[in-house]
């Protein structure tokens, strides 16, 4: 296990230092939206457009009270719906990290507007992820998404006009009286659009939702499992049929357009989180800021003096990684990269040993039943590897 650490405020204004690591990723969570996806967990505030400025003031005062990187390779913006937020509002945030080479920012369908784009592609948004879902005006229905089928052309051709080529549609399978058929019309519509990524997600019933209580009290089914596996398989054939490379269990991108940003999770690799709610690994530690957004912004009101790297004001929990939990987080992140796996080389470099010699035994019992590819270089996953894939992770830790 990682070793549960309680932040410590200091003692008075400490000195910014350079962070040597080599952090260069950037995560700022936006809590508000114009209504809550039943299916939804995160950090979210409906409405409250009169917090807006404040909560970007208090963004803005995170990122000053801990010495972070001086550069940024990736920024992404998530939510919630950044694009609920006024974009002057976003363009100051932005301003304070600076320039990087990917910058995304999630959008609804329904939020997304030319004009609100063009002012962040200005401060260096040079990618969008719009949270489509589906096609099947019955399935957004039951998704209980406040947009139409034919906002989400609509929300492509904005960001098109605003100047940036880069767009990911994310979608949702397996909900409620959605058949194979709504799923396969919703990728080939999808493809239609031209767009440069698109994330498949099956629907997970998480138990602090309104459709986990739903689940609990009997008046909703999960989705089926093998259902789900048939949604997937469809998903793999056409996209791949369409020119799509499927770099990531549940991730799909035209050649070069994987996100960078994501990448860095599934290598395991350190990033920064700001806002209520938001991870980080840094330093050797993972930790979580406030997950409520009014106590986030009130204990960055009384933050005093700058504080040690990668503690914030707003620090709920950390955990410093030991280096067992590292590898078994190494593992069950890489092996999501579905062409790249495990790099063997550098898997010894990270950690001063074969990954065999970490974890031969489940490894070889997982390519024996035909789970796993294992050659001189890379560890991954097959196909059948990727339907039976938590089977996997389980062992590995």
């Amino acid at each position: 296990m990682g070793i549960s650490v309680r932040p410590r405020a200091p003692a008075g204004p400490l000195r910014r230092a350079r962070y040597a690591d080599p952090v260069s990723g950037l995560y700022v969570h936006v809590p508000f939206c114009s209504a809550l996806c039943p299916y939804c967990d995160f950090a979210v505030v409906v409405g409250r457009r009169e917090q807006h400025a404040r909560y970007a003031d208090a963004l803005l005062a995170e990122f000053e009270t801990a010495a972070w990187p001086e550069r940024f390779e990736t920024i992404f913006i998530g939510g919630g719906t950044p694009t609920f937020v006024d974009p002057a509002l976003l363009a100051r945030v932005l301003a304070a990290p600076g320039p990087a080479a990917e910058v995304t920012i999630e959008a609804n369908p329904e939020s997304t507007e030319t004009g609100a784009l063009r002012a962040l592609a200005e401060r260096g948004v040079n990618r969008v992820s719009i949270g489509a879902q589906s096609f099947a005006p019955h399935v957004l229905r039951a998704l209980g998404r406040t947009h139409t089928a034919a906002d989400i052309p609509r929300a492509v051709g904005a960001a098109r006009a605003a100047g940036i080529d880069n767009v990911s549609l994310d979608l949702i399978y397996g909900s409620s009286g959605e058949s194979v058929e709504d799923w396969r019309a919703t990728l080939q519509q999808a493809i239609a659009l031209g767009v440069e990524h698109l994330s498949c997600y099956a629907l997970t019933i998480e138990e602090r939702t309104a459709f986990g209580t739903a689940v609990a009290r009997g008046t909703m089914t999960p989705p089926d499992e093998d259902a789900l596996a048939e949604r997937y398989e469809v998903a793999c054939e056409l996209l791949a049929r369409a020119g799509f490379e499927h770099y990531e269990i549940s991730n799909w991108a035209r050649p070069g357009r994987e996100c960078r940003h994501n990448l860095q999770y599934w290598t395991n690799d350190p990033y920064v989180g700001l806002g209520p709610g938001a991870h980080g690994f840094a330093g050797g530690v993972r930790y979580a800021t406030l997950l409520s957004p009014q106590r986030y912004v009130k204990a960055l009101d009384s933050a005093d003096g700058d504080y040690p790297f990668p503690y914030t004001p707003v620090t709920d929990e950390a955990t410093v990684v030991t280096r067992d939990v590292e590898i078994a987080e190494t593992l069950i992140m890489g092996l999501r990269l579905t062409r790249q796996g495990i790099h063997r080389p550098t898997f010894a470099r990270r950690f001063g040993a074969d990954l065999l010699d970490e974890r031969g035994d489940a490894i070889e019992r997982h390519r024996a039943n035909g789970l796993l590819e294992v050659d001189e270089t890379r560890v991954r996953l097959t196909a059948q590897g990727r339907l039976l894939s938590n089977l996997v992770f389980r062992d590995l830790v």
